[in-house]
């Protein structure tokens, strides 16, 4: 099994907003441009203010639309961009937590398309850890940075099998743990949710299954939910449903396609997300 494998794929809508062209760049604007579901607008507003904050969101908005929007023969350039958007983040604030998060995550997706092979050789997979500790020790209560250290355990730890657990030093256990604590900090983000309750599905066994059932029926879609947080939860109702079936062929095809390991050709595009929390080591 390769301990990584390919997780973006497309959906069939992208919201567009159409912003002045004359106008300042502004954060302010680039958050609600995201918040509609037009991430590269988002990308484009954010990166034109030439901050750290600006080049992290635009960073994030540029890993969203790959994840969920871009064609398969697109994702790694826009992943690409993105990457060098997080570098400069970092680069004009080096102690800016969301630019060395979504450094990480940039490495992450490119690990997963490259191959392991290549991840390994280029150190993405140390990189990527190593921003999440820098996070760690300087923001210790950053739920973000829970989520992704999280993801980067349980999914080695799937994929990887002992081979990975090895390597890498993943851990089932301190990947719970890691979820755990973001969620205590973030308890009705649906990302996080999400993210841990896919993973715990992937594992395969109880007591797991269990309580990847237990987070969907808790979670809650807010009366005014972003264009992000809309998609989630669709894939967190099929999740679920899957799950209530006990079957394990449909919950690992569900998984599989979630997770982006496997694409039916016979199924829509837009039921094959999975936002950006997993992480190689």
């Amino acid at each position: 099994m390769r301990l990584y494998k390919q997780t973006l794929f497309s959906v069939g809508f992208w919201l567009m907003i159409v912003s002045n062209a004359t106008a300042s760049p502004d954060l302010a604007t680039a958050r609600a441009i995201f918040a509609s579901g037009d991430f590269i607008g988002a990308a484009e507003e954010a990166r034109a203010t030439q901050t750290a904050e600006g080049m992290a969101l635009a960073a994030r908005a540029g890993l969203v639309h790959a994840d969920l929007i871009a064609t398969p023969e697109d994702r790694l350039a826009f992943i690409a961009r993105a990457e060098e958007d997080a570098r400069a983040a970092i680069a004009a604030e080096p102690d800016f937590a969301e630019g060395h998060l979504q450094l990480a995550v940039a490495l992450g997706f490119k690990a997963r398309l490259e191959g392991r092979l290549t991840a390994h050789a280029e150190g993405y997979a140390d990189e990527a850890r190593a921003h999440l500790e820098y996070v760690a020790v300087r923001e210790p209560d950053n739920p973000w940075m829970h989520a992704l250290l999280g993801g980067w355990h349980l999914e080695i730890s799937e994929v990887g099998g002992f081979l990975g657990r090895t390597i890498y030093g993943a851990d089932v256990d301190e990947g719970i743990d890691a979820y755990g604590q973001a969620l205590r900090l973030r308890p009705d983000d649906l990302i996080i949710i999400y993210q841990c309750a896919l993973q715990l599905a992937a594992l395969g066994d109880e007591p797991f299954r269990s309580r990847a059932i237990a987070l969907l029926q808790e979670a809650r879609l807010s009366d005014n939910p972003e264009a992000l947080e809309t998609l989630t939860f669709e894939r967190m109702r099929i999740l679920e449903e899957a799950l209530a079936t006990g079957d394990d062929a449909t919950i690992e095809r569900v998984v599989q396609l979630q997770k982006g390991e496997e694409v039916a050709p016979s199924t829509p595009t837009r039921h094959q997300i999975k936002p950006p929390i997993g992480l190689p080591k």
